[in-house]
């Protein structure tokens, strides 16, 4: 009996799983408007009662699909974000990786879904904001924090300090995320790295102790 609750525990995840992969590529590809919870169970299979058992609603599903992403995102920054490390060199890997995951093809997508839909269903900006840059600038803020308390930075705001520096990274491929134009040197890694070195300097310096 145990063995067969296992199984079907197994069977739910991979059913779980299965349905976030295939809504992300219907979201991404045809926005939420278009999007259809019939669409997502006929394309996955199984009933429709199986995809409302897992998620109530499209705004529900919309939220997983994002806290989804969100969570691979934050979890890297937070290992990165090493209070032990020197602080140029945790801002410096955490700036890379940065502005590395934030032009892959999928987060461009995601971003111009968030700026165009939120307009028509305010609840899919919120949901976006809360689980993506409002979590990134939290957790930023906490690490400056700590920061702060060893002198490493000056006294500050460290909310505002992480909103300073995360924008300063993004500024740059803010035309190939929200306008669509092409880039193509922004995924060139020496571009990437001189660029959030001379980002990491400067902050360093407008925050000295």
């Amino acid at each position: 009996m145990e063995i067969m609750n296992i199984s079907k525990q197994h069977k739910g995840i991979d059913r779980r799983e299965a349905i976030l992969e295939e809504a992300k590529r219907f979201f991404l590809e045809k926005g939420y408007a278009e999007t259809s919870m019939s669409a997502i169970a006929a394309k996955v299979g199984g009933s429709k009662g199986t995809l409302w058992s897992h998620f109530p609603s499209k705004e529900a599903l919309f939220r997983a699909v994002i806290e989804r992403l969100a969570g691979e995102f934050h979890k890297v920054y937070t290992d990165l974000l090493n209070p032990q490390a020197e602080i140029e060199i945790a801002l410096n890997q955490y700036g890379c990786h940065f502005c590395r995951n934030i032009i892959e093809p999928d987060k461009r997508a995601l971003f111009r879904l968030a700026i165009v839909e939120c307009w028509r269903f305010p609840e899919v900006g919120k949901i976006f904001y809360e689980a993506g840059p409002q979590t990134a600038m939290r957790k930023l803020a906490s690490y400056f924090a700590s920061a702060m308390e060893k002198k490493q930075i000056r006294q500050e705001d460290p909310e505002y300090a992480a909103s300073f520096f995360l924008h300063s990274l993004s500024a740059r491929s803010i035309a190939s995320r929200l306008y669509n134009i092409s880039q193509e040197n922004l995924a060139n890694k020496e571009e990437i790295e001189a660029d959030v070195s001379r980002i990491v300097s400067l902050f360093l310096k407008a925050y000295a102790p």
